[in-house]
């Protein structure tokens, strides 16, 4: 019998079968009326089958109670199968149901629930590309946010493949995009917030780049908003993710200089010392922000700016003081180089860039640093003779 849920001593110990019509001998052992039958008359045998003792008779006692108790078993199972049979999900009518908007809510909540069992039906839908796209029409469309986290959270269950998504994501020139990034904003919901983050730093791996550029400005407001919160710290390695992937295209860099994120990744920096990954993506998203104007413009008017970068020289991993030390030599280059070299002589950036010329940093890390200690020269900083620079 392959029935889990069935009690072990409804089964006969010789046919391994439910008892029909069980029957006690004289042992006081129970089996199925035919397999005993079989064992005494057949195969001629005097012995109980499971204590193998010898039989004083061949009375075959009818076991009322077991019977009745199979019996009620059978009939429980019965109206069981038949409910469960009642409430299994037809694809085609929860399909049909998605196209009638007074349906949409209850659908997306049944959906979601027979999802989360990871059933055949949860199967099915990862199959149906055209179910996925109805449902990512109903994230764009909808204008009840109740309706749109439903329909999120069934198109993040789906774990679609890059093929699918790629379609989805680029249909209607985009408009999927647009519809997570206002969800990252300005939902309420912070799992919505965090599926949203995960569905577009799933997508913009996989569109082609001319999707990245024209991005709204919702998006990078979404994200300072995310890496402010102190209770979403657990995406900020998501979003960042999701900034490093969008930034070098089109105007992303000044839009997320404007959403007022490069204050915030120096308060994170100090906080994030221990987190070598988070680390390593906030110093690569501020050395591709500082390239503009508008990103070295906002990281010098931070009081604790450049003490930030500073400290994160010969800090957590090689990959964040390389981008610490390219920061810097963007700050000399562009900016006016007197105020630099003081933020950077006061926070202590001189001596250290000095042990990166002694250290086993890359060649070309080290022709950064020596550029830097010559704007410091340049501008007459005396300190520089007792460091012990080679």
């Amino acid at each position: 019998m392959d029935d889990p849920d069935v009690p072990s001593f409804f089964i006969c110990p010789i046919s391994l079968q439910i008892m029909k019509d069980p029957v006690t001998i004289s042992t006081g052992m129970t089996f199925d009326r035919d397999s005993i039958v079989k064992w005494l008359f057949l195969y001629h045998k005097s012995i109980c089958p499971i204590t193998r003792q010898p039989l004083s008779d061949h009375n075959l006692t009818p076991n009322s109670n077991l019977l009745r108790l199979i019996y009620s078993w059978h009939t429980q199972a019965h109206h069981k199968s038949a409910a469960d049979e009642k409430h299994k999900p037809d694809f085609n009518t929860l399909i049909g149901e998605l196209n009638q908007p007074h349906l949409w809510l209850s659908s997306l909540r049944k959906i979601k629930s027979f999802m989360q069992e990871k059933n055949d039906f949860h199967l099915s839908c990862m199959e149906d590309a055209s179910f996925a796209s109805l449902v990512s029409s109903l994230i764009t469309t909808s204008e009840s946010s109740d309706i749109t986290k439903e329909a999120m959270s069934v198109l993040y269950l789906m774990n679609l493949s890059s093929d699918t998504l790629k379609k989805i994501s680029q249909d209607r020139n985009g408009i999927v995009i647009s519809s997570l990034s206002l969800i990252l904003l300005k939902h309420t919901s912070y799992r919505a917030r965090s599926q949203a983050a995960v569905l577009l730093k799933s997508i913009f791996k996989i569109v082609d780049d001319i999707y990245k550029v024209e991005l709204k400005a919702e998006l990078f407001d979404g994200i300072t908003e995310i890496l402010k919160d102190q209770r979403s710290r657990t995406n900020s390695p998501m979003v960042l993710s999701i900034l490093v992937e969008v930034i070098p295209y089109g105007k992303n860099k000044a839009k997320a200089v404007q959403s007022g994120v490069v204050p915030v990744i120096v308060e994170l920096l100090a906080e994030s010392v221990n987190e070598r990954k988070v680390c390593e993506l906030l110093m690569c998203v501020l050395e591709r922000l500082c390239r503009r104007a508008e990103g070295r413009e906002a990281l010098l008017g931070h009081p604790a700016g450049m003490a930030a970068v500073c400290e994160m020289i010969l800090r957590v991993s090689r990959t964040v003081t390389e981008r610490a030390v390219r920061i810097i030599l963007s700050m000399m280059r562009f900016c006016q180089s007197s105020e630099v070299v003081h933020e950077v002589l006061k926070e202590g950036g001189v001596a250290k860039l000095c042990m990166v010329l002694q250290g086993n940093c890359r060649t070309k890390t080290k022709e950064k640093a020596r550029e830097i200690l010559g704007f410091h020269l340049k501008h007459g900083t005396s300190h520089l003779a007792f460091l012990p620079c080679p």
